[in-house]
């Protein structure tokens, strides 16, 4: 059951993050990226629960961190990802996962990456951060999150329903 879990934790986030590295960082669009990756982060947690949401952090960060394209020290995004994927998951109230709640935590969630990722980077002696740019691009991330959230939310919360119903028995 685990096991099955985690084989569909693995698979959202790689085709996340392919899809993202592929074709959404090719479109040349104005601001930052748009970011599936933490967009699908925050949807599993909210549909699987706060460790599942730190777990699919994690592995998303570390994928993301190894891509040919990342400029950030590798780790940072784990940790940035894995702690999004933990507090989103645990922010929501069961009974309060209403779509538009859990679209205006996901676009705080990809804001927060984008910012978080800029404010980490520099405090560890990093000299690729544009602080003129941060806010345009913390603000477009955010755009994009509730954008992609709109469609991944529904889309994850509806594929996860098997997985999720088999930790209610176990």
């Amino acid at each position: 059951m685990i096991i099955r879990q985690g084989l569909f934790i693995g698979t959202c986030v790689f085709l996340a993050v392919l899809f993202e590295l592929t074709l959404l960082s090719r479109l040349g669009i104005p601001g930052a990226t748009p970011d599936l990756v933490v967009v699908t982060v925050v949807a599993i947690a909210f549909a699987m629960g706060p460790l599942q949401g730190a777990m699919a952090g994690f592995a998303a960060g570390v994928l993301i961190d190894l891509s040919p394209s990342s400029d950030t020290l590798v780790g940072v995004n784990a940790i940035i990802y894995l702690v999004i994927g933990f507090v989103a998951g645990f922010w929501v109230d069961p009974r309060d996962r209403t779509l538009p709640i859990m679209i205006g935590i996901t676009a705080l969630s990809t804001g927060a990456a984008a910012l978080g990722t800029a404010i980490v980077d520099t405090a560890l002696g990093s000299d690729r951060v544009n602080w003129a740019e941060v806010p345009w691009i913390t603000l477009s991330s955010a755009l994009y999150g509730v954008l992609l959230s709109a469609l991944v939310i529904p889309l994850i919360d509806r594929i996860s329903r098997p997985f999720v119903s088999e930790i209610a028995i176990s």
